[in-house]
């Protein structure tokens, strides 16, 4: 008998929910992210097994969603917002960048 992780648990969830709301089902996930069968889908889901780091990669490229999500619950890079698109395009170096210049216009702004 498996024992559930609450984490694994948690996980499963958030993967099931955006599973869902793309219209996609078990079998359709289980092939885009290699796995060989919806069970496996319904194993991960249900808290049952916890996925590898590679895995991980795979689930978050086939949902469209970031690892912070599915780890976490929370996304750190909202799609929608177009700074984020850009950044999301950009390399480490362009990014640090665009930190920068962000930083020292929000200090101007008496932000900190």
């Amino acid at each position: 008998m498996k024992i559930k992780d609450k984490n694994n648990i948690a996980i499963g969830e958030r993967i099931k929910e955006i599973r869902l709301s793309k219209n996609m089902t078990q079998e359709v996930l289980a092939e885009k992210v290699n796995l060989g069968s919806a069970q496996q889908i319904s194993d991960i889901e249900r808290g049952m097994c916890g996925l590898s780091v590679a895995k991980l990669m795979e689930f978050c490229k086939a949902l469209e969603i970031d690892a912070d999500y599915l780890l976490f619950g929370t996304a750190t890079r909202d799609t929608k917002c177009s700074l984020n698109k850009y950044l999301s395009k950009m390399t480490p170096e362009q990014s640090r960048c665009v930190e920068d210049l962000v930083s020292a216009y929000a200090k101007s702004c008496g932000i900190d």
